[in-house]
């Protein structure tokens, strides 16, 4: 479709469904709702995305709204200016999303062996600021969310005093793994 490699069908829930019509399955992205006075009901807006791969279900092969909403490019000019403000904000996040989220994953992972092997060795100041780096992002990201208030960074400790542990960074990046999801899924 278009010259496109196959890409993985994104795990927005209730973003994303598959439509089947005549000999294949075309996925489709939710936009947005709107109330239609005239019918008396809520209207969603589908914008279609791609085409399921029929070897591969988990893959689809994406058209250019694909690659407009999810590819991470900079949308400028006058392509920006036919995206709604609700799209361009999802663009934004999305990007954001994705650039981070490899990141706090193998955090996530390297701080569960550290708290499992070594729970109360503090923080030192290299390893705050390189958790930091991803935590603020991310943090900036979610920061319209009412949950948003409850996360916070990490602290490095010198000698006993202040700071957090291992233990106590494996608490903080729980909490970012939930809101994290808890975002994902309102996307």
């Amino acid at each position: 479709m278009n010259g496109h490699e196959p890409v993985k069908i994104s795990d927005i829930p209730g973003k994303i469904n598959i439509m089947k019509k005549e000999d294949a399955n075309y996925v489709r992205f939710l936009a947005g709702r709107g109330y239609n006075a005239q019918k008396g009901y809520t209207e969603s807006d589908w914008i279609l995305i791609g085409r399921q791969a029929e070897e591969s279900p988990g893959l689809m092969y994406p058209n250019d709204n694909y690659e407009r909403l999810f590819s991470g490019k900079q949308v400028e000019g006058a392509e920006a200016e036919k995206l709604t403000p609700e799209e361009l904000d999802f663009i934004r996040l999305n990007r954001i999303y994705g650039m981070y989220k490899p990141f706090f994953d193998a955090l996530y992972h390297e701080f569960r062996q550290q708290a499992r092997k070594r729970p109360e060795t503090l923080l030192n100041a290299f390893r705050a600021d390189s958790l930091n780096q991803v935590l603020q992002p991310l943090k900036a990201m979610m920061g319209s969310e009412e949950y948003a208030g409850l996360l916070g960074l990490a602290e490095a400790g010198e000698d006993g005093k202040g700071g957090m542990s291992n233990s106590d960074v494996m608490i903080l990046l729980t909490q970012y793994k939930s809101a994290l999801a808890k975002f994902r899924r309102k996307e």
